[in-house]
């Protein structure tokens, strides 16, 4: 299905709504309005910050909204996420708009970006949104030692190694990482294995246990587009001595 839409229109909120509903979750009317004014915003800054590749309105509504909000069925209401690379809010906007008792923290590291990011929470009027200005390497001295998160979802890492390897030491017992890829093949079988691999050690938590990553992979197709997607859940279980 392919149709010309304005940004924010009726009928963009309608691709939305009903590809949502392929992907068996409930999109409101007034979520898909927030998800519309958010986009408006995006493409307005979008003229002087690079915010996002994405500017048709057809493939904005797919490529960036369906796809964040893929990983609602997955996550617990009131849990705290973490956004990593989170560019013009993605995952971390749709996923809040979503799931309103989200604790939300949006890591961006790029100083414009980051504006952008408060600007538009402000314009949103969403609150419980925190939005930090700095690298996930850094993210352990910024946080106190008994501070996590509960989920850290990417859609900006590359590769999924380092992803967890600074990711899982920010994460909660019982958290897991959300990693956001594309279509399943060889490249990405190659990273799993190399993460099924990987054991180290929680850094600055109580327990110092020696862990390794479970893995667990869902995939998904966007509506409309046809294109094959990834979910990847890493979480963390201790290693038999």
């Amino acid at each position: 299905m392919r149709t010309l839409v304005d940004l924010g229109s009726a009928e963009w909120k309608t691709l939305i709504i009903d590809g949502a509903v392929k992907l068996g979750i409930e999109v409101s009317e007034k979520q898909a309005a927030l998800f519309g004014i958010h986009a408006r915003e995006m493409m307005l800054w979008n003229r002087r910050t690079n915010l996002t590749a994405v500017t048709d309105p057809f493939e904005i509504a797919i490529k960036h909204y369906l796809d964040s909000i893929a990983a609602v069925p997955f996550i617990k209401p009131g849990v705290s996420l973490l956004d990593v690379g989170s560019g013009g809010g993605f995952p971390g906007i749709p996923l809040k708009i979503m799931l309103p008792s989200l604790r939300v923290t949006l890591l961006e590291a790029r100083r414009k970006r980051a504006s952008f990011l408060k600007h538009v929470m402000r314009f949103l009027g969403i609150a419980d949104v925190n939005v930090i200005n700095d690298r996930l390497e850094q993210m352990n001295a910024l946080l106190p030692s008994d501070a996590g998160f509960d989920v850290i979802a990417s859609r900006a890492f590359s590769d999924l190694e380092q992803f967890a390897a600074h990711a899982l030491p920010l994460l909660n017992q019982g958290g897991c990482l959300v990693a956001y890829k594309g279509m399943r093949g060889d490249k990405l079988d190659a990273e799993v294995a190399g993460l099924e691999k990987m054991t180290m050690a929680r850094i600055g938590k109580q327990n110092l246990a020696e862990t390794r990553p479970h893995i667990d992979i869902q995939s998904f197709v966007l509506p409309w587009m046809e294109m094959e997607r990834t979910l990847i859940f890493i979480a963390e279980k201790e290693v038999a001595r």
